[in-house]
């Protein structure tokens, strides 16, 4: 096992990770100009835009950070685990074009039209732009589905501690009527296992994090 290497990139770490671009960057030609490239996980190309694309369009869930560039700080963090997951998967990313193409809906009807529009012609791109990053989101899901769903287990005392501890009290709190606890056994489920996952799959990610190199230059997320 080869230790993690984390550091910032300087000059000559960004001019090499540039000589890269064309066959690392997720989208784009070869004539667009990088705008900066803030991390490097072995070959692989994380810029300034695809950071800006991803926190622009909210590709990523979850509730925005304290200040700007903590939000992508955050973004870029997500971005460098999904370059370490497809690094272990030799780069294959094949997702269905269905579940793609719902995410671009679903992207679009959030944002609305008009913002949807004004957002493309910002990075000067198309809708089919987008599908790279949400492509490589969705297989990335997957791949950490596919590994820990099974192996979770959620037994039926923790279910009726969380239905006792958290969910009753809180709807007590938020002045609702807690619903009967066969009514909610199931979404508790799905919770509790929910949770489990991302523990076991973060983990799991800084195990695969400290077997790569990773350059990253954090002070061009201030921009």
């Amino acid at each position: 096992m080869c230790s993690k290497k984390a550091h910032l990139l300087g000059i000559g770490g960004a001019v090499l990770a540039a000589a890269f671009w064309t066959a690392a960057a997720p989208v784009f030609g070869q004539d667009r100009v990088v705008d900066g490239v803030v991390a490097v996980v072995n070959d692989r190309i994380i810029t300034l835009i695809d950071v800006q694309i991803v926190e622009a369009f909210r590709i990523f869930e979850g509730s925005p950070a304290s200040d700007a560039e903590a939000a992508r700080r955050e973004i870029l963090e997500k971005l460098i685990n999904q370059k370490v997951v497809l690094d272990l998967s030799r780069g294959r990313s094949s997702v269905e074009p269905s579940p793609v193409e719902a995410e671009v809906v679903r992207i679009s009807a959030r944002l609305g039209a008009e913002k949807m529009r004004a957002l493309l012609s910002r990075f000067g791109i198309e809708t089919a732009e987008l599908r790279p990053y949400i492509e490589e989101k969705l297989y990335v899901e997957t791949v950490i589905a596919d590994r820990f769903s099974r192996s979770v287990t959620v037994s039926l005392d923790e279910i009726e501690t969380r239905y006792r501890d958290r969910y009753t009290p809180g709807e007590q709190a938020a002045g609702r009527t807690p619903r009967p606890f066969l009514d909610a056994v199931d979404a508790l489920e799905k919770e509790i296992r929910a949770e489990k996952i991302t523990a076991q799959s973060a983990l799991w990610l800084q195990s695969l994090r400290e077997q790569v190199e990773i350059e990253i230059r954090p002070d061009l997320l201030k921009k």
